[in-house]
């Protein structure tokens, strides 16, 4: 039976076998091992996952998204009607220029349209910033990025459509701004 958090995240992310297909290392790793030889650990593990579910979900519950079960690129965010991938995936932009930047992206849904596109980084740096900034000016999209909901000294990139949803900030961990 799923929980209050579960629930929620389902109806953002959707399930599998009754289990919420979260992003990338938003669920607690399960270590059988450190379940027994160091129970405090590993609940420790688990409550954190839990503050990034939380942060995730109600980040996606404010702004009305839901993730998308297609993606491919950024030009995915560009497209005027419904969520599709790349008809020829080798002409996919997921180039090499993108990729230091655009790492674990998620592609989100609003009111069923491609809206939102966020990101990971591990190491942001100017080269990735103008290239975000190419993004946005020949395809009218907006960025922002902040430390965001995932942690471990990562950047969180966010790029949208201004027609489909005005502002989006990063999902901030609770207990930060």
């Amino acid at each position: 039976m799923l929980d209050d958090l579960d629930r929620r995240g389902a109806a953002i992310f959707g399930a599998t076998r009754g289990e919420v297909n979260w992003p990338y290392d938003t669920p607690p790793v399960i270590n059988f091992h450190l379940r027994r030889t160091d129970r405090a650990a590993y609940d420790q593990e688990v409550a954190e996952a839990q503050v990034k579910q939380e942060a995730i979900v109600s980040w996606a519950e404010h702004h009305g998204l839901r993730a998308s079960s297609v993606s491919c690129c950024l030009l995915w965010l560009t497209r005027p009607g419904r969520s599709l991938r790349c008809r020829d995936m080798s002409t996919c932009h997921s180039g090499p220029v993108d990729r230091s930047w655009f790492d674990h992206p998620v592609f989100w849904l609003k009111d069923g349209l491609p809206a939102v596109v966020t990101s990971v980084s591990y190491h942001f740096t100017p080269e990735d910033q103008a290239q975000i900034d190419w993004w946005t000016r020949g395809h009218r999209l907006r960025s922002s990025r902040g430390e965001g909901w995932y942690g471990h000294g990562t950047t969180q990139v966010l790029l949208w459509r201004p027609d489909r949803i005005r502002r989006v900030e990063p999902a901030w961990l609770e207990g930060r701004a």
